[in-house]
């Protein structure tokens, strides 16, 4: 008599597994997948990009997450003209030290991670320590400023629209219009404490 031809087992051998249909379908339709793959992660990353940049560009996290930054530079902050304004607007400190846009915040956040690596292994954890520190953290910062034409500055104020009281900086600001003088090159000065320029920021401005 002719056997019954043998039933293979469900499993591995008889059923596919998902993992085996779903390998198929991706050889089948690389490109598709690669898409699909592409854009579920621009779904994730892009909102949790934003999440994380918003986060860590509030006050609350640049002033107030370190004892160092309180008694510093927050506080001369509150105690300045950009906190203290006429008309209200009052910048926030992502405004003057954080690029626009999440792909710069987020890059700007991380060069910024140094300042942890001087916490923990440098032990700038006092007043008295970060002011050793001022005059090199005030330069990097002009003269970053002077590199991108004070785009932070600019993201607030319209140069052609600023009416100094005084005939003096009117003249000085009709003067910066026609040179094209950026922002940072006078006003370096303006927020924190005074700190005196350095000889390669004076130099970088007189080019």
């Amino acid at each position: 008599m002719p056997q019954a031809p043998e039933q293979k087992p469900a499993g591995r051998g008889g059923r596919r597994s998902w993992f085996g249909r779903a390998r198929a379908a991706i050889s089948g339709y690389p490109l598709l997948f690669i898409l699909l793959a592409l854009g579920v992660g621009a779904v994730i990353a892009v909102p949790t990009t934003e999440a994380v940049d918003r986060y860590f560009s509030t006050d609350q996290f640049c002033a107030q997450t370190c004892h160092v930054m309180t008694a510093t530079v927050a506080e001369e902050y509150h105690q300045s003209t950009h906190w203290n304004t006429a008309t209200g607007v009052r910048p926030s400190c992502h405004h003057c030290h954080v690029s626009e846009g999440p792909t710069m915040g987020m890059w700007d956040h991380f060069v910024g991670t140094k300042e942890l690596f001087a916490f923990a292994f440098r032990g700038i954890r006092t007043p008295e320590a970060f002011e050793e520190e001022r005059a090199g953290a005030a330069d990097r910062v002009r003269m970053k400023m002077l590199a991108n034409d004070s785009k932070n500055c600019r993201g607030c104020h319209v140069m052609a629209a600023i009416k100094p009281e005084r005939t003096r900086g009117q003249r000085q600001h009709a003067q910066a219009l026609e040179d094209g003088t950026t922002c940072i090159a006078c006003h370096y000065n303006l927020v924190h404490k005074e700190v005196e320029p350095s000889a390669s920021f004076l130099q970088a401005i007189e080019r």
